[in-house]
């Protein structure tokens, strides 16, 4: 009679006899966040209730909003709870400097705005060659249109997007009905009310 293998066993022995340290892969990254100019925190707006949006980290995008042919980082940033504020915290736009450096103009952009925010697909829905930027929310997403001068302008009430509160995670610009111009999908992750 054959005697019965354990498999976790030779499992164990197996990842015991492999080598401790991995091979070389031929590249080294480096952390050069602040070096870069990116000061950045997120704020899950976490106080120990435990709610599940503060699980769910946010959302980052590339785009090249002021057309100078560099890539340039938008982060998207949570919210303390209503009932439990401690302080203001708000999305970051950093312009790319084009020397390995970013600077914060998001102020002067016309991003300095306070929402919980999640996710965030970028798309120019208007076609006048400037990416727009469709924030998700906890509550109210919001739309901003590009103006193609630097600075974005708050369209969410006039896009027919307002009042519509969600726990949304995600969206997608895309042309659903192939007219040319983008559509929008958003993901709601489930019903909320805090």
């Amino acid at each position: 009679m054959a005697a019965a293998v354990c498999a976790p066993c030779l499992l164990g022995r197996a990842l015991a006899a492999a080598p401790s340290q991995p091979s070389d892969p031929g590249f080294r990254l480096v952390d050069v966040t602040a070096q870069a100019g990116i000061l950045f925190h997120h704020n899950n707006g976490a106080y120990g209730g435990k709610l599940l949006p503060e699980t769910l980290g946010s959302g980052c995008a590339f785009l090249d909003y002021d057309a100078d042919g560099w890539q340039d980082i938008l982060l998207v940033n949570g919210s303390d709870w209503p009932g439990h504020k401690s302080g203001r915290s708000i999305l970051k736009l950093y312009r790319n400097n084009r020397n390995g450096t970013f600077s914060d103009v998001t102020r002067s952009a016309g991003l300095d705005v306070e929402m919980y925010g999640m996710g965030v697909a970028v798309g120019d829905y208007n076609n006048d060659g400037f990416p727009d930027i469709f924030v998700t929310c906890v509550g109210q997403n919001r739309l901003f249109r590009n103006t193609g001068a630097g600075t974005f302008v708050d369209v969410t009430k006039s896009s027919g997007l307002g009042g519509r509160l969600a726990f949304s995670s995600s969206a997608l610009w895309f042309d659903f009905d192939r007219d040319g111009l983008l559509d929008l999908f958003v993901c709601n992750y489930v019903k909320w009310s805090a």
